[in-house]
């Protein structure tokens, strides 16, 4: 679902459960006065605060869908935010109210007039008020709203707010007046705490709170599972209203050029945004990177040990010494016989070959052109190698006597 779609859900939501809390508002009022029934006002200004939030909310989903400008280039997602702070607060009010009026109730006898009255608009009022929370919450968790499903929990402690109030008209009917107040304060309590939540949730948001180790987990997994990347930091999330935005700093070798750096920039952000379908911004930045730790080839005609005199021709070489280098220093090497020497495009073959290997850097002393355009597209690194054994590159290498080499050389056979 795209930004605006979730906007427009979000507002639509918003819509229908402000207008439903205006009728319940209304009719619970008009029959709190005509059967004097407290309870049923106070449940009526209850459902009044339940507007002006929604109201709020509507405001807030309005504003977010602006597009961004100059003024805003991140957008207006925090606008919901925004919102549910405002939000928290009428449900702290609320109840607050509430905890007063249950303990004013607790020493005062109502007196209700057609209690069955009273008792269907309550009894009404409840799965309405139930209905509207699980349509929230739903709609909430599906364009990932904080909003919504705040205002959900809201609606359910407006619901036990109406049973108390059914509680307490069926026992001030049966004369036993103090149930009212205590059943208020209980849920007055848990209102209270649901507006603290919300408080506190609101407040992370405009705080630019990471939005948990879950997201974190999902996306390093994504990240490690895209080929010539080889390490990353730095990955850093926040929420803004419904959405999330994130950026990392991934590190690849640097023998990519800037196309290739581009395209796996372009992999990562893609994957990781079409997993995470509320992520609507991820920037990539690209590092150099450096391992101490990596795995050179020698092409060599022979498998002689370090005295194996190197091979002028990468592609028809007898045999390939492998070595992997920690710091500096060769840790260990062993050879792996050509089985392409004398195939056509071998070449190429031979390039997949030491790439499956998982050579990092290519020691030669001459390269063919598609030999060289198939391990650079791969990010292996090709130096020029002086000497004439194996011996003497790995000795060159720990001196640093050797060069880049920055393009194919031709190679012909031998008369």
């Amino acid at each position: 679902m795209e930004a605006n779609e979730r906007l427009k859900a979000g507002e639509k939501a918003t819509l229908v459960s402000g207008c439903t809390s205006v009728v319940l508002a209304i009719i619970k009022g008009l029959a709190g006065i005509f059967t004097g029934s407290i309870a049923l006002i106070t449940s009526a200004l209850d459902s009044i605060a339940d507007i002006i939030g929604m109201l709020t909310s509507w405001f807030g989903f309005r504003i977010s869908q602006r597009k961004p400008d100059g003024k805003f280039p991140y957008g207006y997602y925090k606008a919901e935010s925004v919102a549910t702070l405002f939000i928290s607060f009428f449900i702290l009010y609320a109840a607050y109210r509430l905890l007063v009026g249950g303990y004013e109730r607790l020493f005062v006898p109502p007196q209700i007039s057609m209690p069955a009255i009273a008792l269907s608009i309550a009894f009404v009022s409840i799965f309405i008020s139930l209905g509207l929370s699980r349509y929230l919450n739903r709609t909430g968790s599906r364009i990932n709203s904080d909003l919504l499903l705040t205002n959900s929990r809201e609606r359910l402690g407006d619901v036990a707010a109406t049973v108390a109030v059914f509680v307490a008209i069926a026992m001030s009917y049966l004369n036993v007046y103090y149930v009212e107040g205590i059943v208020t304060i209980i849920i007055s309590l848990l209102i209270l705490r649901l507006g603290l939540v919300a408080l506190k949730n609101s407040l992370y948001a405009l705080m630019d709170v990471s939005p948990g180790g879950e997201n974190k987990d999902m996306i390093t997994d994504i990240i490690k599972r895209v080929r010539d990347v080889e390490s990353f930091d730095g990955l850093k999330l926040r929420k803004s209203g419904p959405f999330v935005f994130g950026e990392v700093v991934i590190k690849i070798r640097k023998s990519a050029n800037v196309n290739r750096a581009h395209e796996i920039s372009d992999i990562v952000e893609k994957k990781v945004m079409e997993r995470m379908s509320e992520i609507v911004s991820f920037i990539v930045h690209v590092e150099p990177y450096k391992s101490e730790k990596y795995r050179i080839v020698i092409p060599v005609k022979s498998n002689s040990g370090l005295d194996s005199p190197l091979s002028l021709r990468f592609g028809r070489s007898g045999y390939f010494l492998f070595a992997d280098i920690d710091r500096g220093s060769v840790k260990r090497f062993y050879f792996k016989k050509n089985p392409y020497s004398r195939k056509a495009k071998v070449g190429l073959l031979a390039a997949n070959f030491v790439i499956k290997e998982g050579a990092s850097a290519l020691f030669v002393k001459k390269l063919g052109e598609i030999s060289f355009h198939t391990l650079r597209d791969h990010l292996v690194d090709i130096y020029k190698v002086r000497g004439r054994t194996a011996g003497d590159v790995l000795r060159n290498l720990k001196d640093g006597r050797f060069s880049r080499l920055n393009g194919h050389v031709k190679t012909r056979a031998p008369k």
